[in-house]
This record gives structure tokens, C-alpha cells and sequence, in this order.
């Protein structure tokens, strides 16, 4: 079953209660009591994944993507999916952010670099961050320009403002993570209390 199959199932289980496919390794006749009106949101990362976030998905769920890659690939592909659906509006983005909160860069980036390397393994990932304007180093590794644009930080009223920015900037909701830098456990409590003030 594709994702377009899965998505168009779970929204029929979901919205109507019962679900009658047949496709080309699943058949499913299902009828349920009751239904939810629970939005089902997609993981984009590639190009394709906005424009079937956009075509039938409730939402678009991104990680580890930089906001201008966001802002100027990704959500303009959903937008114009949508419009080409005749959808009445667009599915929201669900923006991943790093958050680093320490004004000490060489620490930052160090960090970054020690949650992010892995993600250069993924040849989907990859594939993004040359997409974004970010291609891996010549060792195989994400450049720090990469980090440095995937993290916000700085004092909390400074990260407050660069969250603000970004919601106004176009992404719908933010999805926030902490990268911890020298006190994760005090850090992230920081975090969620900067979240809870804004």
C-alpha cells in the first residue's frame, strides 16, 4: 500500500467509520462504531511529499528541514498541490526547530554536529539538505553552515524572538526541540518554560 492508499484509508476510518479498499497487497473492509475527527498529518521531507501533503494529507510534519528550504520549496509545492485540488485551504505546516540555549557558538555548532551527523547516513536526508542549498562536506559529513542554520540560539528572549519571527514568516505550528549543550536537564527545562511564556 503507497502512502496516498494509507492516508485515504485512515481518513475514511477516521471521518466516516468504515473503510471498503481494495488495492494491491491489502484489501479492507472495516466498519467502526464511532468516528474521530482526528486530522492526519504527513512527514515531508522531499519535494513529493509537499505536493502529496498538499494534494490529500491534513498537514505536513517536517524535520531536520531549514526554514528557507521550507519556506521557499516546500510550502510553495503544497500551496500549489492544493490549489490544483480545488482544496478550500491549505493544510498547515508543522515546522521542526532546533534549539540551542547558549550564546557560545563554537559550543552550538559542537552539539549540532553531535545530534546532526547521523542524519548524513540517510540518502533521503541528504538528498534535502543539497536540495536546501546544503550538500555534505567532501568526507561525507553536514557542513556547519548546515547547523548553524538548522539551530536557533542565544539567551531566551532572543530564541522568543527568532520562534516569533517564524511563525510569522509562514510556518503554521512549530514543533520544538531542545539540542543540549551543557546542561540538558536544566536546559530543557528552560525550554518548556520560554514555550509556555509565549
Amino acid at each position: 500500500m503507497h502512502l496516498r492508499e494509507y492516508v485515504k484509508v485512515l481518513q475514511s476510518i477516521l471521518r466516516v467509520g468504515r473503510v471498503d479498499h481494495h488495492g494491491e497487497f491489502y484489501n479492507i473492509v472495516i466498519e467502526f462504531p464511532r468516528t474521530a475527527q482526528i486530522p492526519v498529518l504527513i512527514s515531508t521531507l522531499g519535494k513529493k511529499a509537499f505536493q502529496l501533503a498538499g494534494e490529500i494529507a491534513d498537514g505536513a510534519l517536517s524535520w531536520m528541514c531549514p526554514v528557507p528550504y521550507l519556506l521557499h520549496t516546500g510550502i510553495p509545492l503544497l500551496h500549489k498541490a492544493a490549489t490544483a485540488n480545488r482544496r478550500s485551504k491549505f493544510p498547515p505546516v508543522v515546522a521542526h526547530v532546533s534549539v540551542a540555549l547558549s550564546q557560545d557558538s563554537d559550543s552550538v555548532r559542537v552539539a549540532g554536529h553531535k545530534m546532526f551527523d547521523m542524519y548524513s547516513k540517510f540518502p533521503f536526508y541528504v538528498k534535502m539538505f543539497a536540495d536546501a542549498g546544503f550538500p555534505l562536506t567532501s568526507n561525507e559529513k553536514v557542513t556547519d553552515d548546515l547547523v548553524n542554520n538548522i539551530i536557533i540560539s542565544g539567551k531566551e528572549d532572543a530564541v522568543a524572538t527568532s520562534l516569533t519571527k517564524l511563525m510569522a514568516a509562514g510556518l503554521d505550528e512549530l514543533m520544538v526541540s531542545l539540542v543540549p549543550v551543557v546542561d540538558e536537564k536544566y536546559e530543557q527545562t528552560q525550554l518548556m518554560r520560554l514555550i509556555g511564556q509565549m
